[in-house]
């Protein structure tokens, strides 16, 4: 009885493309600012004129950020998994928000910026986990320093 053995040999770029199609993707972060938007009135009420305050585009910083449950129009956001805070010497605090999305089904990041109602959504299919650090100075509000997904 004689037995064939089949041997199939694939090409490198075959082999190496397939590689990176299962590696993780690369890990992100919201852009500290949004670039200049549009910002006017449509309608102005009776009596009212409508202008935009300084002179050129307006800056918006980043100041919020979210994991949500599908396009950002649903707006069903996901509860962090884990909240760590850090205080330092002086009053000020660190906050540390995590969310562990690799096992939520269609999950977005959401990046939210000051005075614009324009948001950044990005898919995270293949990511694992996000977070968002906030810092607290004593006596002031936190302020959004950095969030991402990796």
């Amino acid at each position: 009885m004689v037995t064939s053995l089949l041997r199939v040999v694939l090409p490198p770029f075959l082999i190496l493309g397939s590689m990176t199609a299962c590696a993780a993707p690369e890990p992100f972060s919201c852009p500290a600012e949004l670039g200049p938007t549009e910002q006017k009135a449509l309608q102005t009420p009776a009596g009212w004129s409508a202008t935009v305050e300084g002179s050129g585009p307006a800056r918006h910083a980043l100041t919020g950020f979210m994991i949500n449950l599908g396009p950002v129009t649903k707006s069903d956001g996901a509860i962090y998994d884990d909240l760590r805070q850090k205080k330092d010497g002086q009053g000020g605090v660190t906050e540390t928000a995590t969310w562990k999305v690799d096992a939520l089904d269609d999950a977005y990041a959401v990046c939210t910026y000051h005075r614009t109602a324009v948001v950044l959504s990005r898919p995270l299919k293949g990511y694992t986990e996000c977070r968002m650090v906030q810092e607290r100075k004593r006596d002031s509000a936190f302020r959004l320093k950095e969030a991402g997904c990796r």
